[in-house]
């Protein structure tokens, strides 16, 4: 894989992460002290083996681990009301 587009999704996926995080705060709590975060996306997997190769060409700080961080795209659908105003003539009463 390319190395722009390899880092173009990891970026691309980190934003999402990061939103993620942000509604769900909670997901923190089990990502250990000095984790290094490796983001995979279920529906890629070319890009999964070229995340993980350089994951694991990166050396860890001492004392670090890697969090393999698995991200799915969901899709939902809103529906949405909208009004529409028309001027109508005074209706004519029974």
């Amino acid at each position: 894989m390319n190395t722009q587009i390899l880092a173009d999704k990891i970026i691309e996926l980190t934003e999402h992460f990061n939103r993620y995080v942000f509604d769900h705060p909670e997901i923190l709590d089990r990502i250990p002290n000095k984790a290094v975060l490796v983001l995979l996306d279920v529906d890629d997997p070319e890009f999964n083996l070229a995340n993980l190769e350089l994951a694991e060409a990166t050396p860890l700080s001492a004392g670090g681990q890697r969090v393999h961080i698995k991200m799915k795209k969901q899709m939902r659908t809103i529906r949405q009301v909208h009004w529409e105003a028309d001027i109508q003539p005074t209706p004519q009463l029974a």
